[in-house]
């Protein structure tokens, strides 16, 4: 049977957690407040509107890809909250490792699964 983590290890991942969501949060005002100052702007010749065209797609595929992560950080501040949270994987139940976790704490699979799910979806 896999080992669940300590307590001491969930608070570091906690931690980890807590900080990401910050940083998340910043990334997503300052995109929010550059698009709000962008709208502002008066883009008279084409080079300019291009620039622009391109910095808010670019903005967009980020701020999909940090919604995404703020939603898995959630989630397991969530199952920590209600004290569901163990460490374990939520598709084998193997240990998902601390160095992982030290990674990506918002992990849901151990890496094997990670794989498989990778591999089955591509």
């Amino acid at each position: 049977m896999a080992k669940a983590l300590t307590q001491a290890q969930i608070e570091e991942i906690e931690v980890l957690l807590l900080t990401n969501k910050s940083k998340i949060e910043a990334t997503l005002r300052n995109i929010d407040n550059e698009h709000a100052s962008l709208s502002e702007m008066d883009l008279n010749d084409d080079a300019d509107f291009a620039a622009a065209s391109r910095d808010y797609s670019t903005d967009i595929h980020i701020k999909k890809q940090q919604l995404e992560e703020l939603t898995q950080i959630n989630y397991v501040l969530s199952k920590m909250a209600k004290g569901e949270y163990n460490g374990l994987c939520e598709m084998c139940d193997a240990e998902i490792t601390m160095k992982r976790l030290r990674v990506k704490p918002h992990a849901k699979y151990c890496i094997d699964c990670r794989n498989y799910i990778d591999k089955k979806n591509s």
